[in-house]
């Protein structure tokens, strides 16, 4: 059966779709605008457009700026224009807000400060050929061997192009995703943008480090720190069980908003700068203030030191050790005697405390909110809940969920990862 159909929009997973009868129908192809002629099959029982062609292009549609786009998996939507990347991605908030009951306005997507060569992290893979780069896009054994790239800076290349022909000239095994052999498995680069710091892991099996010895010299020069992380695991992971510091410091450092950050090179950092100082102005401007504030999954503990000024007691918990030391080392550094720094999980600390809270921050993982979790909000005396989030379908059902005893006043999309699918959530609940 063919059809001429409109794109209608793009989802969470960058699935263009239409509808047919009022039913949606994902499609092969396609950006919201285009007009394509498609024929329909049935894929695990639901209906499935192939499109055979693009009738009418969507004045959305632009040129991508990477000659990898299309094969690498590190930007789907380069092909449309910024503006319709907004709008897509508040599009997939409001439908992760629909399919769970919620009925709630959402605010404009607020966009990245930057565009381009925003992300403050980035980890290439080292395959066989020898090849450094990003994964062919659903493809877990093919590494694209990127030539440019247009997400974290100029420099980036220049390192990729110095281990490229190390690897050449020294005989240093890449490793082998599917042989599970080898040697050298990933650069991982890390950038402080308001810093100017650079710090690369290098990300190899066990062995002896004497070999990359060659390598690292090579690097100095555009770096201010270099470590070596080892990796025995048979997942496919880029970070290591070891790090051990080969070059400067064993941290990089970051500043957001007048406060400075020290990130572990394991330790999870919110990868947009210049966004990050976005989600603290939201957290300023609705966090109440009071007597106590629990930051929750706290990391290097972003909101933790942007907020305390606000409260008298501040209960900081990351189950990260890596993070809590970083942290620590910042609540000495601004003397917060008020803060209280815990290496605990969420699910454990929640349950202790019986003390009033405040303001609840939480800014968990992909996952979203544990049941453990979400069941001891409902239990503790909780006034209002700053709910940061880069999943929207779990943000929305863990709000459903807690919807029982908080409700939700504002939605706020922010633009993290320009070019993807990936949009990040602010969510303020507050109690009924």
């Amino acid at each position: 059966m063919r059809l001429e159909l409109e794109v209608f929009g793009i989802d969470s997973k960058a699935r263009p779709y239409s509808y047919v009868d009022g039913k949606r129908v994902y499609l092969s192809d396609g950006i919201p605008g285009d007009l394509v002629r498609v024929e329909l099959k049935r894929f695990k029982s639901e209906p499935f457009g192939i499109v055979k062609e693009i009738i009418r292009l969507s004045s959305s549609r632009i040129e991508p700026r990477c000659k990898h786009f299309g094969e690498c998996g590190g930007c789907r939507f380069q092909h449309v224009d910024y503006g319709e990347q907004l709008r897509i991605k508040k599009s997939i908030v409001e439908d992760a807000l629909r399919l769970n009951g919620l009925d709630v306005q959402v605010e404009d997507t607020i966009p990245s400060p930057r565009v381009w060569f925003y992300r403050n992290r980035m980890d290439y893979v080292v395959s066989p050929g020898p090849k450094v780069g990003l994964r062919k896009l659903g493809r877990w054994d093919y590494t694209v061997d990127l030539q440019e790239c247009y997400l974290m800076s100029e420099e980036v290349v220049k390192i990729i192009d110095i281990v490229r022909k190390f690897l050449l000239e020294s005989g240093v095994e890449p490793y082998d995703n599917v042989k599970r052999e080898g040697f050298f498995r990933y650069v991982v680069i890390r950038e402080g943008k308001f810093t100017g710091e650079r710090l690369i892991s290098l990300v190899t099996r066990s062995g002896s480090f004497a070999v990359l010895e060659k390598l690292v010299e090579e690097l100095k020069h555009l770096s201010t720190s270099i470590v070596w992380s080892i990796n025995d695991s048979v997942a496919d992971v880029s970070v290591g069980t070891k790090v051990q510091s080969v070059y400067g410091k064993d941290h990089l450092t970051e500043n957001i908003e007048g406060i400075t950050f020290y990130v572990h090179p394991n330790a999870f950092f919110q990868t947009n700068s210049f966004q990050a100082v976005n989600m603290v102005k939201l957290a300023k401007e609705h966090a109440s203030g009071g007597h106590t504030l629990v930051d929750l999954y706290a990391g290097v503990g972003l909101f933790t030191y942007h907020l305390m000024d606000k409260y008298s007691r501040v209960i900081s918990v990351e189950i990260d050790p890596n993070a809590v030391l970083s942290s620590k080392r910042i609540k000495e550094e601004l003397k917060a005697d008020h803060v209280t720094v815990l290496q605990e999980s969420a699910e454990e600390r929640l349950s202790k405390i019986k003390v009033p809270i405040d303001t609840l921050v939480v800014d968990p993982p992909r996952a979203g909110l544990s049941k453990k979790v979400k069941d001891a909000i409902l239990r503790a005396d909780v006034g209002q809940i700053l709910y940061f989030s880069c999943n929207p379908s779990t943000f929305a059902s863990d709000v459903a969920y807690l919807s029982r005893k908080f409700k939700l006043l504002k939605v706020q999309p922010l633009d993290m990862f320009p070019h993807t699918p990936h949009v990040e959530v602010f969510g303020l609940l507050t109690s009924l």
